[in-house]
């Protein structure tokens, strides 16, 4: 059923958007657009024995409502926490640290961004932990 689910979904769109990158620079860079908007840059290195990935949010301290201050610094810790399809605590982590990987996040005034890496064999389930 997931894969007829998936099958329906409008494909995401590809932009012609031009890279500006040293010339030493061997990377292949993708810039995808998804169905509800997120646009995502993929970026290909052959010759890496780690993936990654990034997620940024337009949302930061400035966005903090009066009397809660903090609180997006608060709820990007949360990533770190537990899930419904992962419910332990710190699974996410965990499963970065074992297998070969780091992650973090940090709050600006105007955007919130989590990142990590993995050994490559490992960023599918990483990547599906950290949506």
């Amino acid at each position: 059923m997931a894969a007829a689910a998936a099958a329906a979904a409008p494909a995401p769109a590809e932009s012609n958007v031009e890279f500006i990158r040293a010339r030493s620079d061997k990377r292949e860079y993708r810039r995808v657009v998804l169905p509800n908007a997120l646009e995502c840059l993929l970026i290909s290195d052959s010759e890496t024995d780690k993936a990654a990935a990034c997620m940024e949010v337009g949302v930061g301290s400035f966005s903090d409502p009066e009397g809660l201050e903090g609180l997006a610094h608060f709820l990007e810790h949360m990533l770190f926490y537990a899930s419904e399809k992962y419910p332990g605590e710190q699974d996410y982590t965990k499963y970065i640290t074992e297998h070969g990987g780091s992650c973090n996040a940090y709050t600006s005034s105007e955007t919130t961004n989590f990142y990590f890496d993995v050994n490559v064999a490992n960023f599918e389930e990483a990547l599906d932990r950290f949506a």
